[in-house]
């Protein structure tokens, strides 16, 4: 069976995404760590990666790919360390923004099978009047906010074959900016109490 683009988009993404996590697990790369030296960037200095960075990372990553369903228990506590070793929030963010789109797209796929099983045939993509197209940037940009709507919506549009080409961009906006919306002040929050001494 051929592929389509959409199809190869997703699969690629997926890929992506475990590759990253491959990567960073099994390699030395070298992160720098803003959080301990702001006073002076010109002394910043490279550290490599602890196992502890390296198991917290996939501990996100697969955390993140879970449906919010499943999201049963919080990892606040091992994110919240790995920042506390240095690692930087700004790659944080990154990483966390692909985990949650691996997820997404996951439940894209789910919602393609059941509609594979649900009509016998995978069918055509959406038209371009389609809702999902026609709202994509407020639906899918905060489908990271909405918890277990937004996997719901992940899965419907799968299920009516949005184009993931299209959507993919949006999610990523909102993942990035629903990472950077808890990373960033408990960096700020472990920074204030460096500076307390605390």
């Amino acid at each position: 069976m051929k592929k389509t683009n959409e199809e190869l988009a997703i699969i690629g993404v997926l890929i992506f995404v475990l590759s990253i996590s491959v990567v960073i697990y099994f390699s030395d790369i070298t992160l720098y760590s803003l959080g301990d030296n702001l006073p002076e960037l010109e002394t910043i200095m490279p550290t490599e990666l602890t196992e502890f960075q390296q198991f917290a990372i996939l501990i996100g990553v697969g955390y993140d790919m879970l449906p919010t369903v499943v999201q049963q228990f919080s990892i606040g506590a091992i994110q919240t360390q790995l920042l506390q070793s240095g690692f930087s929030p700004h790659i944080l963010v990154v990483i966390t923004a692909f985990a949650l789109l691996g997820g997404q797209m996951i439940l894209y796929v789910v919602g393609m099978f059941v509609r594979k099983i649900h009509k016998g045939s995978i069918g055509n993509l959406a038209s371009r009047s389609h809702f999902l197209h026609k709202y994509h940037f407020l639906i899918f940009a905060i489908v990271p906010f909405i918890g277990i709507l937004g996997d719901a919506v992940m899965l419907f549009a799968g299920h009516q074959r949005a184009s993931p080409l299209k959507i993919i961009p949006y999610l990523l906006i909102g993942n990035a900016v629903a990472s950077a919306r808890w990373i960033y002040p408990a960096m700020a929050q472990l920074e204030f109490g460096r500076f307390l001494g605390v």
